[in-house]
């Protein structure tokens, strides 16, 4: 089995103000529903029968109430699918791709 934690955490991003001046912003990101994004990208071309299984685990995702799911293998392989089939990461998104990368294995008892 795989943990992964699913606390929010705060990132900082350097954007222009109105007034053309750069100013710092800071805000959660939501690591929870970026994993649920990423599981229904269309570069994933899921069949009927593997849309159902990604929406089962969607599901499980979205009522943990802890900020730590474990996952079985299987589940994590298909998270993994996701965030390796994804092109487009940023900056911001370094803990989260690490936080799936890195995923403490568990064993269960």
């Amino acid at each position: 089995m795989r943990k992964i934690n699913l606390a929010e955490y705060q990132v900082t991003q350097k954007v222009k103000g109105g007034d053309g001046k750069i100013i710092e912003i800071s805000g959660p990101y939501n690591v929870r529903d970026s994993i649920l994004n990423l599981m229904f990208q269309r570069e994933l071309q899921l069949t009927g029968a593997e849309l159902v299984k990604q929406n089962m685990l969607a599901i499980k995702i979205e009522s943990c109430v802890k900020d730590v799911i474990l996952l079985e293998n299987e589940e994590y392989s298909r998270i993994k699918r996701a965030i390796d089939t994804f092109k487009g990461f940023a900056r911001s998104d370094v803990e989260f791709v690490s936080r799936i990368n890195d995923a403490e294995e568990v064993a269960v008892k």
